[in-house]
């Protein structure tokens, strides 16, 4: 039988998503919460006032990071709590070292179609305890006035205007508690994702003024004092001022490293997508076609495998460039 070149494309193409694949579909076990969470987002006291209005409360702080997660064109607020007395430590470029009773809060939310405020979708809660990190989601109600805790997922539909004026509507999935591990699984714990030093590691405008965001938490109280001099910057993968593939690298770092890394639950397969991994290493550039294939078509062999229901098509097209690229360049 002599095959034409589409069905040759097709055959390669799901052997290699095969192979890529690996061990993703086989995910370790689920991990469990070592504490009970509150059933009210409420009864956190992270916010000051109506609870709709996000403001946060006192000893409550706003953190930015440089490279963030695609959710389905969402909007992030991102926020950390630590117990009084107590401080952050940096310990590299990785994730700081959290004392105990830490919480890291991020709330989903967009801009409304009619532009008349926003809709709040959920709010997740990382807190450690005991040595150990503990999920929890909370889903805000129609009058956005309370967030209950939610353990089985939901399908929240969504009415928004994205940053180029698009009137676009999509079915948000909130995840199931049990998911949690999907992407923030290191073994067999749950680990946070975005709050790397180097992801924190960016100016921010505070009081009217640019600042080093690390600087201004250890004068703040947030992180002990230490020496920045040797702490990197992940890139802003929006900017587009900066190198192709230092802005690609960010991206494939912050939205498919959780998996595939060491400990991930990808670990298995021809991927390592860490932003520090050697390019030679990477296995990038075997998989350079297969990568934006997978990132463009939903289903079963979608990256990421949770935490989207439509594709990033700015992400998209930033990785076809990439991997264009890579052809014309020693990397």
């Amino acid at each position: 039988m002599t095959l034409n070149r589409a069905q040759l494309v097709r055959i390669l193409y799901w052997g290699a998503a095969a192979l890529l694949m690996g061990g993703c579909n086989h995910p370790a076990g689920e991990i469990s919460n070592r504490i009970t969470f509150k059933k009210k987002l409420s009864e956190y006291a992270l916010f000051r006032g109506e609870m709709r209005n996000l403001v946060p409360a006192d000893g409550v702080m706003p953190i930015q990071i440089s490279s963030a997660l695609f959710t389905d064109y969402a909007d992030k607020q991102r926020l950390i709590r630590i117990p009084a007395a107590t401080k952050l430590v940096i310990r590299g470029d990785g994730l700081p070292v959290f004392p105990d009773g830490s919480l890291l809060v991020k709330t989903f939310f967009y801009p409304k179609a009619n532009h008349s405020g926003r809709q709040i979708i959920e709010t997740r809660l990382l807190l450690y305890s005991g040595g150990h990190w503990n999920a929890a989601t909370y889903r805000w109600n129609a009058a956005q006035t309370e967030a209950d805790l939610l353990t089985g997922g939901a399908v929240v539909p969504v009415y928004f205007q994205d940053s180029s004026g698009k009137s676009r509507h999509l079915e948000y999935k909130i995840p199931a508690q049990r998911d949690c591990g999907t992407c923030h699984r290191s073994g067999n714990e749950l680990v946070p994702l975005g709050p790397q030093v180097k992801n924190l590691n960016r100016n921010v405008n505070r009081d009217g003024k640019s600042v080093n965001q690390l600087g201004y938490f250890m004068e703040n109280g947030l992180f002990a004092h230490g020496d920045r001099k040797g702490i990197s910057t992940l890139p802003d993968y929006r900017d587009a001022s900066l190198p192709l593939k230092y802005r690609a690298r960010s991206y494939l770092e912050i939205n498919y490293a959780h998996c595939h890394r060491e400990n991930g639950s990808a670990a298995g397969t021809s991927l390592s997508l860490s932003y520090t991994t050697p390019f030679d290493q990477t296995g990038i550039a075997y998989n350079r076609e297969n990568i934006v294939i997978r990132m463009q078509t939903m289903g079963e062999y979608h990256m990421p495998k949770i935490g989207t229901t439509i594709p990033d098509a700015e992400g998209v097209q930033l990785i076809r460039d990439y991997i264009k690229s890579l052809a014309r360049e020693d990397q």
